[in-house]
């Protein structure tokens, strides 16, 4: 099964046939490049650095760019790799409360953003530099990376050959998007 397959069964569970077809034809222009350097610039500004805010950061992500613009939009969550290093394993959706309308528990695995063909990683720069991370990983991306970067995006093949290797898993509701961002703001 393809990537885009993969990620095509997991957007049945928030968008009908429809969208899912709009998201995968929508051609980004530079006015939504412009737009999503300002939207990410934006939340890395107003979200305190600190390591392991992935779902919370790609919720608000994933609210401003469907708020703001005609880009079709999902939040993701999987599986992260780091070449072959298993760095977040997603087990199971982020738990949402239904009566309670909130996020209720502790859960592993990683969010980010995509919009067609492109993956937005809002946050896992600073899960390496301010999270308690095995220390040849840190030291590893500091290497390739640099420090003080805010975002990795691009598509699934530059990403790979950058060494992060992105699995979807699940698609994020609107509820769980509304209350991560509820739970936190």
């Amino acid at each position: 099964m393809t990537r885009d397959s993969v990620l095509r069964e997991t957007m049945k569970t928030v968008l009908n046939e429809k969208e899912i077809d709009s998201f995968f034809s929508y051609k980004i222009t530079r006015g939504d490049m412009n737009f999503l350097q300002e939207a990410t610039t934006g939340v890395l500004k107003n979200i305190p650095a600190k390591a392991f805010n992935c779902a919370l950061m790609s919720a608000l992500l994933g609210a401003v760019i469907f708020d703001h613009s005609k880009i079709p939009v999902v939040v993701v969550s999987g599986h992260l790799d780091y070449y072959s290093r298993r760095i977040f394993n997603c087990k199971k959706p982020i738990p949402y409360s239904t009566n309670k309308k909130v996020i209720n528990e502790i859960w592993d695995g990683h969010c980010w953003v995509e919009i067609c063909n492109l993956i937005i990683d809002i946050s896992i720069f600073r899960t390496i530099y301010y999270g308690q991370v095995p220390q040849d990983l840190h030291k590893e991306i500091i290497e390739n990376f640099g420090e003080g970067k805010g975002t990795i995006a691009g598509t699934q093949s530059e990403l790979k050959k950058s060494g992060f290797i992105y699995s979807p898993c699940y698609c994020l509701t609107q509820d769980q998007i509304n209350g991560l961002i509820n739970k936190e703001l």
